[in-house]
């Protein structure tokens, strides 16, 4: 039996979004979503007001994943391109910290779900895209001075997912690609961290 002592887990960081915190925030989202839905719209949080009627299922998924994966890709080519963008990915890297690629997939499908439902199928049926958009943006303000294009982006992409959600008719598109970028985005992070993390000491234990 190994009887060596194992180390304590070093605990997350302060304001670090746990699994357990980032479930408990997007369905506080979704929840609200929902509620005041019900309540000033007397409808769920899924269809926009502004559409003409809805687009095929399989359309309106097409739409949401190849917007989402044009993002991704202009993402990673402006990134080449831009020093605010490099640094804003490094301080990105220094908040979220570590992940898993399942932390990675919780984190997609949760804040895709919880902010697509609060953002645009409750606050852009309600407000209309701008407010929507502009609120979406606020949200995404960070704790580092790196971030600063963050919530510029945000909102750009804002106005993108409204968009598509007024196009296709409901949350699913702006869902799915929002899914999409956040995916890869978190993934990216992920082997970021990989790569920057320090290889093990071969050195025997003194």
């Amino acid at each position: 039996m190994d009887d060596a002592p194992h180390e304590p887990e070093a605990p997350s960081p302060p304001g670090r979004l746990s699994p357990g915190r980032a479930l408990v925030l997007y369905a506080i989202f979704a929840a609200v979503a929902w509620g005041a839905s019900a309540w000033i719209l007397d409808r769920p949080p899924l269809t926009s007001p502004e559409a003409a009627g809805l687009l095929p299922l399989h359309l309106r998924a097409a739409w949401g994943a190849g917007v989402g994966v044009a993002v991704v890709l202009l993402d990673m080519a402006l990134e080449r391109l831009i020093p605010a963008l490099r640094r804003m990915g490094e301080a990105m890297r220094e908040v979220i910290g570590p992940l898993t690629t399942p932390h990675a997939v919780l984190y997609a499908v949760t804040s895709a779900l919880g902010e697509e439902l609060l953002f645009r199928g409750f606050a852009q049926a309600w407000l209309g895209i701008i407010p929507a958009s502009l609120f979406f943006g606020l949200l995404h303000i960070g704790p580092d001075r790196r971030l600063w294009p963050w919530p510029l982006l945000a909102c750009a992409m804002g106005f993108a997912f409204g968009a598509l959600f007024d196009y296709t008719g409901d949350v699913l598109a702006p869902v799915l690609a929002h899914f999409t970028i956040n995916y890869f985005g978190f993934m990216r992070l992920r082997r970021a961290h990989q790569v920057k993390a320090p290889p093990p000491s071969s050195d025997p234990p003194r």
